[in-house]
Parts: C-alpha cells; structure tokens; sequence
C-alpha cells in the first residue's frame, strides 16, 4: 500500500501538485521512512508466524510468571 501511495504521490508532483505539494512530500517522505525502517521487520515477523505453535505451546501453564 505504501508503495502505491508513494507512486501517486511522485506522480502528483511531477505533474505539478500546486498547493499540495507539501502534502504529497511528506507522503513520500513517509514511505522512505516506512521502507527504510519499518518495513525491514516484515521478514523475522514473517518467521515468527511461520515458526508454528510447538514451542509455544510446549511451554506449561504455569512457566508464566
């Protein structure tokens, strides 16, 4: 999603964005920072889903402190 926004956003400005420019700036600035540093932890949050449930659930009920 960020990428189609950004594309807009760049899109918007080469053709001239008049009084929004500021705004389709800062979106283009925001998806360089979500790019640069969010979204590096799609592929370890990815892992972590894919991992399963075994050693979750191998913990017992009462390791919780």
């Amino acid at each position: 999603m960020w990428a189609r926004m950004a594309r807009v956003a760049l899109d918007k400005l080469t053709a001239g964005a008049g009084d929004n420019a500021a705004f389709y700036q800062a979106k283009l600035e925001t998806a360089r920072f979500f790019f640069d540093r969010m979204f590096l932890e799609y592929e370890s949050r990815y892992r972590m889903a894919m991992a399963g449930e075994e050693t979750l659930m191998a913990v017992k009920a009462g390791g919780f402190f």
